[in-house]
C-alpha cells in the first residue's frame, strides 16, 4: 500500500511492533568478508598467498515506511482481541472498545482554533522573551524558568460513528507543516491509535494551557484565577463523551 504520513510517532511503532512479534525489529546480521595475505612461500601451508576470513557484525538500518505496513498487516492477519479495525469491519462500536486496545478507523480531524495562539507563542517564543522586560532579576529569572520549557503537543478532535475521539500529537512526529493540518477537517485520513479511555462527561477538558503549555504543577495552577485562565491561552473544552486516545500513525 502506498501511503503518504502525515503523522508517525516512530517509538510508540517500534514498541507496539516488538510486543506483536515477540522480538526486536533492529537485528544484527553477520557478514563474512574474504581478504587476501601475503605470505612466505616456505611458511605458508597454502602457498603464497592466503586468504584469511573475517566475520563482521552490523545493524540492520530500519525502513519506517516498510515497517508499519508490516506492523498494520500483521495486526489484520493476527485475529487479536484486542485489536478493532472500523476500516475493515465498521459495524464495531468503539464505545465499548477496552482501553489499550488498538483501533484503526477513516474519518476527518480538526485541531481547535484555539491552539493557533499557543502555537504561535511558541513558534515565536525566543523573539518575546527577549522582549520581556521586568524589575528585577529575580522575576526575570522565574519567568525564563517557567516559560523557557514551555511546549505543547497539539491536541485534535475527531468525530466518528456520533462518538468524539481526542488526543495530541507531538510536533516532531508531524510529517507535514503545522498549517497543513487544517485540510483535514474535511478530507477523510487513516488513523491508527491506542485506546486510552472512554470520558463519559457532557463537556471533556482536552487542553489546559497551564499544564499541558507552561508545565506548571498543580500547587502552581490552584493559585491561579478561580477561572483559571491566562489572557489569550484558552482551556479548550469538547463535547461528550470523549474517546481518548494516543495516535501511533494518520496516513491517506
Amino acid at each position: 500500500m502506498f501511503r503518504s504520513f502525515i503523522y508517525l510517532d516512530e517509538d510508540k511503532l517500534y514498541t507496539y511492533k516488538k510486543q506483536l512479534e515477540g522480538s526486536d525489529s533492529t537485528q544484527l546480521k553477520t557478514i563474512t568478508k574474504k581478504k587476501s595475505v601475503g605470505f612466505n612461500a616456505g611458511f605458508s601451508p597454502i602457498g603464497v598467498n592466503g586468504a584469511v576470513e573475517t566475520n563482521v557484525s552490523s545493524i540492520i538500518e530500519k525502513d519506517v515506511a516498510v515497517d508499519y505496513d508490516l506492523f498494520e498487516n500483521s495486526l489484520i492477519k493476527s485475529d487479536r482481541d484486542d485489536y478493532f479495525d472500523c476500516v475493515l469491519n465498521p459495524e464495531y462500536d468503539l464505545n465499548t472498545v477496552p482501553a489499550m486496545s488498538l483501533i484503526r478507523f477513516c474519518t476527518s480531524f480538526e485541531i481547535p482554533e484555539k491552539f493557533d495562539a499557543v502555537n504561535l507563542l511558541e513558534t515565536y517564543k525566543p523573539i518575546w522573551m527577549r522582549q520581556i522586560e521586568l524589575e528585577n532579576t529575580y522575576e526575570q529569572e522565574t519567568v525564563e524558568t517557567i516559560l523557557g520549557k514551555a511546549s505543547a503537543d497539539i491536541p485534535f478532535f475527531a468525530e466518528y460513528d456520533d462518538l468524539c475521539i481526542s488526543g495530541k500529537l507531538r510536533a516532531p512526529c508531524l510529517c507535514e507543516e503545522y498549517a497543513g493540518l487544517e485540510d483535514y477537517a474535511d478530507q477523510d485520513v487513516y488513523m491508527l491509535c491506542k485506546v486510552v479511555g472512554l470520558i463519559q462527561k457532557p463537556n471533556v477538558l482536552i487542553f489546559d494551557p497551564l499544564k499541558d503549555f507552561v508545565k506548571m504543577n498543580r500547587a502552581f495552577r490552584r493559585q491561579m484565577p478561580k477561572n483559571g485562565e491566562v489572557s489569550g491561552l484558552d482551556k479548550i473544552v469538547v463535547e461528550g463523551p470523549v474517546l481518548k486516545v494516543e495516535v501511533i500513525a494518520i496516513y491517506k
